[in-house]
């Protein structure tokens, strides 16, 4: 025996084939479709729970780029000049090393952790075990990004326009390449460094580490910053709100979303998503590279900036804050 209510209060009571011969069986799919979807959803949402902070570690003032290695956490805080180190086991600070204000990009290679100053115009070499500074290398104006390739340490020059490659056997430049514009994120894909294009740029920029070619295409999106690496593709970030996804095989753009407000790091997340992190709003975005959706939104730190992916959570700095936030989903 079937039951139909109509909208007047009305009811149909009686079997199917009777529902149906009164004209209402359309009426009945229908609302056994939006119950079985309102099901689905209540079960997809229940499987994706949003990234929740469980851990908030004081790094002192301006926290910039972060880094994982060597069983912990590194952040550079900008305003202090300390690279701070983190146990993720504890959620402690275990050193905080004195460099140089201004150090934010970072990256851990060649048994060190890098960081540069757009202060100083400096690459840094840290040894983790010694906790102090082993090399000092000059680099042009405005360090924007450092990233670790083809046995180099890389390090852009926004000012300049210009990439430089370090040698860390000899802890040297060992070349300059001259790019044009205002050469920002830096990642290694198909056998080639990527170069994003910022400021009025719009292009990702393919250099050949051997012959100094560059390619460069466009990404249909305004000043390109950050730019990573992650299972085949390369994200970056864009001034115009965007976070884009590009297949450096193809050179096209595969997928753009909309991520409002100031965009920062793109990181590949322990969950399988791409953590996308936003600092004017202070928001997270994840994105399903599978099914190129945004999943879900969720709040951040002041000036959510940059990521590193360790002790399988996330960790997201607060650019505008004293801190760093530890997610899990």
């Amino acid at each position: 025996m079937w039951v139909l209510t109509r909208s007047d209060g009305g009811r149909f009571v009686g079997s199917w084939n009777q529902i149906c011969r009164r004209g209402v069986a359309r009426t009945m799919r229908l609302a056994l479709v939006v119950t079985v979807a309102a099901a689905v959803l209540a079960g997809t949402v229940a499987a994706l729970a949003t990234p929740q902070p469980v851990a908030r570690i004081v790094t002192g003032g301006g926290p910039c780029g972060a880094a994982s290695g060597f069983g912990s956490v590194w952040v550079a805080v900008y305003g202090t000049g300390r690279l701070v180190r983190i146990d993720p086991r504890s959620n402690r600070v275990v050193a905080r090393i004195r460099v140089a204000r201004g150090i934010c990009p970072i990256v851990v290679a060649a048994g060190s952790v890098w960081v540069a100053s757009d202060v100083t115009n400096m690459l840094y070499r840290i040894d983790p075990r010694r906790r102090r500074i082993v090399a000092r290398i000059a680099v042009a104006n405005w360090p924007a990004h450092v990233t670790a390739a083809f046995g180099s340490v890389w390090v852009s020059a926004y000012e300049r326009g210009t990439v430089a490659r370090v040698d860390p056997r000899r802890n040297r430049v060992s070349r300059v390449y001259t790019v044009g514009g205002n050469p920002s994120g830096l990642a290694e894909a198909g056998g080639a460094l990527w170069i994003a294009f910022g400021r009025n740029g719009s292009s990702l920029g393919r250099l050949d580490p051997r012959s100094g070619a560059l390619t460069k295409s466009s990404i249909g999106h305004n000043g390109p910053g950050f730019l990573s690496a992650i299972a085949g593709s390369l994200w970056t970030t864009t001034a115009d709100g965007f976070a884009v996804r590009f297949d450096p095989s193809a050179k096209q753009v595969v997928a753009a979303f909309p991520v409002p407000g100031t965009p920062a790091e793109a990181a590949a997340g322990p969950d399988g998503m791409v953590w996308v992190a936003e600092k004017q709003h202070n928001t997270l975005t994840r994105i399903d590279p599978d099914r190129n959706r945004i999943v879900d939104v969720t709040g951040a730190g002041p000036g959510a900036l940059a990521m590193a992916s360790a002790g399988g959570d996330m960790w997201v700095t607060s650019f505008a804050g004293r801190d760093i936030w530890r997610f899990r989903d």
